[in-house]
């Protein structure tokens, strides 16, 4: 069966959260091999003029990779593992303040554009907007992300 996956357009997914825990960051550091003090201490986040401890940017897009808690695969991409595969395309994110270790941020995606490309076979590539919000509902940052749905 051919499904239309256009049809998903305009669909949101249920708010995710995502902790930015102490020992997540703490294994992520020696991978990147980075020493900044403000990545280490919140000693070393206020001497370079942050409030606290924050997280280097590249961790972000594993913060942001939450939004797949959000959503099933069969569901709500109609892929039928069965047929077909999924994988993870493009992701772009800005960052509208610093990411704190500690925090709790909630993410959300909607998808806003689905278009069908032509390799070996054809397969589909869903676009997902997503927002991470703060505690207080303030947003940290935004972005989007591609999934390629193939058939």
């Amino acid at each position: 069966m051919t499904v239309d996956r256009r049809t998903l357009i305009g669909r949101t997914f249920p708010p995710v959260t995502y902790v930015i825990s102490e020992e997540n960051v703490r294994d992520y550091l020696p991978v990147i091999d980075e020493d900044h003090p403000a990545f280490r201490s919140d000693g070393g986040a206020r001497a370079a003029g942050y409030e606290r401890r924050v997280i280097p940017p590249s961790f972000a897009p594993f913060v942001a990779l939450g939004l797949l808690r959000s959503f099933d695969w069969e569901t709500d991409f109609f892929l039928d593992y069965r047929t077909g595969t999924a994988m993870f395309g493009e992701q772009e994110l800005e960052y509208l303040r610093p990411l704190y270790v500690g925090e709790t941020l909630t993410i959300q995606g909607t998808v806003f554009d689905v278009y069908e490309k032509q390799g070996k076979k054809p397969f589909d590539v869903a676009r997902v907007r997503l927002t991470a919000t703060d505690e207080s509902g303030a947003p940290a940052f935004r972005g989007a992300v591609a999934f390629i749905l193939f058939k």
